[in-house]
């Protein structure tokens, strides 16, 4: 059979997807059968990378939002979803950011400044999966690193209605739309931030190369506590110093309690930079500090999710 009749076998296969189109991928992946997409919204196309289980029926989905100047294909590698995806039966979406970035509410990304609306995008894909690619509408999940973060909990925010519950590593929120977080629901919320992060400051404050400034981790916990209505102090858990030689360790924050069977975690990484815990250093540690090698941020991040169904 030659490329073009499977390409066309391919688009039979997958049906007819009205805004997006599917096509081969050929990034390089550690697991089989991932589809480029390409989805036209508010004029632009929009493009992502996905793999799903086969089988009809429906699965969990979990959208990977990248870093600002990274891409989807950079977030597959650098997360290592895909391979997770695989074990646990989940679908999973790598999404591009216009210009490398994502509009998150901070109103300072290439996104932003061009007037991309990325809930409304970002709820366009959910919806095409779970019309068309048996994604299950009561078990979806974002997370994202950095600007994929600060995104992440953007539609924590303002989708609650659509997804389930979200995890940010090393994002947290701007400033001044954190005073207009108003969700419909209660939400569960996970964070992992470095105490150590050069980029993006633990503690708040303004994000390296006048990024916006931004509410630290404790602020953010604290917030998500009030909005989900928790009760009760936070228990606190020092992780296992699975690595003893990564000179970072874990402290768990966590409050259960909360409405709605919600929960809110911080993973605090003691000594950790801006970086993906367990994942690739994709820059030299005298830029972005310290990587952890005692929590799997990907693994314990759908951990966190997978009970929780709206």
């Amino acid at each position: 059979m030659t490329r073009r009749a499977r390409l066309f076998t391919l688009l039979i296969a997958v049906g007819s997807c009205g805004v997006v189109t599917w096509t081969c991928a050929h990034r390089p992946s550690s697991a089989k059968g991932h589809l480029e997409g390409r989805l036209e919204h508010g004029g632009r196309t929009r493009t992502f990378i996905s793999w799903s289980p086969e089988g009809p029926g429906p699965y969990p989905l979990v959208v990977a939002l990248h870093g600002r100047l990274g891409t989807g294909a950079q977030m597959l590698k650098l997360s290592g979803l895909t391979a997770l995806a695989e074990q646990e039966r989940f679908i999973v979406v790598y999404p591009d950011g216009i210009d490398r970035s994502w509009a998150d509410g901070r109103n300072t990304s290439p996104a932003s400044k061009q007037g991309v609306d990325d809930v409304a995008f970002l709820r366009a894909l959910i919806d095409e999966f779970v019309t068309k690619r048996s994604a299950d509408p009561s078990r979806v999940y974002v997370l994202g690193m950095s600007n994929g973060g600060f995104m992440a909990l953007t539609l924590a925010c303002q989708a609650a209605d659509q997804v389930t519950a979200v995890g940010s590593v090393t994002g947290f929120m701007g400033a001044e739309f954190a005073k207009s977080c108003s969700p419909t629901r209660a939400i569960p919320v996970a964070i992992v931030a470095g105490d150590s992060d050069p980029i993006v400051p633990f503690g708040g404050g303004e994000v390296k190369g006048g990024r916006g400034e931004i509410i630290g981790a404790d602020d953010t916990f604290a917030l998500w506590r009030r909005l989900d209505g928790c009760e009760g102090a936070p228990t606190i858990t020092a992780l296992p110093d699975a690595d003893p030689n990564d000179d970072t360790r874990v402290e768990r924050r966590e409050v259960s309690g909360c409405r709605e069977g919600s929960r809110v975690r911080l993973d605090v990484v003691k000594g950790g930079g801006h970086t993906w815990p367990r994942g690739d250093r994709y820059l030299p540690e005298g830029v972005i500090g310290k990587t952890s090698r005692d929590l799997d941020a990907s693994a314990e991040l759908w951990r966190f999710f997978a009970p929780h169904h709206k």
